[in-house]
């Protein structure tokens, strides 16, 4: 995870570096309300993840963004089994870095996309609840690797600086575990929903 921290904190000194005009940069806070899935018999809850995103423009209608973000922990429903109940959870953070495509269909409303790589790191935990008198326990294991973003949004310019975004979007985090466990146990998981958010722009 070292490494991909030290491409995004690259990538934002190549950013800042290039940097001629304030009206080239824009920061925008989002939360992604999603629902995880595993791909499996999974029945997580609705939980948020919140992120930061730094884009510059190089051209009019194109910039390069990078971000961070991370996420509430998100429970699962409780599951049964002939032992007793247990519950997982999950909790992820991470950067991303892409490009961001936009299209002004008036003075104060833009189309836009959101489209590039994210390195992840994840903390799923498993909690056991056994009968009256058995004692139960919690087991966790932490994972890290990559993925991308996909997003359209519309964002609409409260001021020519303040913008309301409205995005549907999912987060592709691939091959949790992988070189871990056995293959037969990795997994990939898919963070999708719409984020609501405000972007300020320089």
């Amino acid at each position: 995870m070292q490494k991909q921290y030290r491409i995004f904190f690259t990538f934002i000194g190549l950013i800042c570096a290039s940097v001629t005009h304030a009206e080239n940069m824009l920061v925008d806070v989002n939360v992604l309300y999603t629902i995880p899935d595993a791909g499996a018999t999974d029945d997580f809850r609705t939980g948020k993840i919140l992120s930061v995103n730094y884009n510059y423009y190089t051209l009019p209608w194109l910039a390069l963004t990078t971000g961070i973000f991370i996420s509430e922990e998100i429970s699962e429903n409780a599951n049964s089994d002939i032992v007793g109940t247990f519950q997982t959870r999950i909790e992820t953070s991470g950067i991303t870095l892409g490009l961001r495509p936009e299209h002004a269909f008036s003075d104060r409303n833009k189309i836009y996309g959101r489209a590039g790589l994210l390195f992840y790191k994840t903390k799923l935990s498993v909690e056991d609840y056994f009968e009256p008198g058995i004692p139960g326990g919690t087991t966790s294991a932490s994972t890290d690797g990559n993925g991308y973003i996909l997003a359209l949004g519309w964002a609409h310019y409260f001021t020519p600086k303040v913008t309301f975004q409205l995005e549907l979007k999912t987060q592709q985090h691939l091959d949790l575990f992988d070189g871990k466990t056995n293959a037969d146990n990795v997994f990939d998981i898919s963070y999708s929903g719409f984020s609501i958010g405000l972007g300020y722009a320089f």
